[in-house]
């Protein structure tokens, strides 16, 4: 992958989109978003790259800046986001490679779909292990993560088509027709 800011530069300006949107937001980090476009354009390494560096600086932000607590539960909460991210990422990359051969849309829509029911199952698990408030893992808490994920990844995909076509980003990997 050639483009004009580099693979690593790529990685770091589709975490810090990701980031902004957070922020813009005012809500959590839209994990399963970022798993998506990192799975369905980037490759794997770099995928998972860009999905941990977004963690990172989410608890960077988190603990340093915003003062969470370093309790013990805070920090499992921590773990399970990456874990959650990453079931993110590996759940969409599964859609692409099982949809080889259709249509581009189609392997974007269903593997965010995927991404987003992937990450949502780890979250989900852990509140159950862990002495969470109910109200978090909730139908009403879902649909809210679901929209601002839904919205985020549009827009991350956005970013990433307009990175392509101003040639600073990769394309997404070619599939072969099977």
């Amino acid at each position: 992958m050639t483009t004009t800011l580099g693979r690593p530069a790529w990685i770091a300006a589709l975490s810090a989109v990701s980031i902004l949107i957070s922020l813009a937001l005012t809500c959590g980090m839209p994990f399963a978003a970022l798993g998506a476009v990192a799975a369905l354009a980037l490759p794997l390494r770099d995928g998972v790259a860009a999905v941990l560096l977004a963690w990172l600086a989410n608890q960077a932000i988190g603990f340093g800046l915003l003062g969470y607590p370093t309790d013990p539960e805070t920090i499992a909460w921590g773990v399970a986001l990456s874990l959650s991210a990453l079931a993110a990422l590996c759940a969409a990359r599964f859609t692409k490679s099982a949809l080889n051969g259709s249509a581009p849309a189609l392997r974007w829509i269903l593997g965010f779909a995927t991404a987003f029911c992937a990450q949502q199952a780890v979250i989900w698990t852990v509140g159950l292990a862990l002495s969470s408030h109910p109200g978090a893992i909730s139908l009403p808490v879902l649909a809210y993560v679901g929209w601002t994920n839904a919205l985020a990844f549009t827009l991350l995909a956005a970013v990433q088509w307009a990175g392509v076509a101003a040639g600073v980003a990769p394309a997404p990997l070619r599939q072969l027709r099977g």
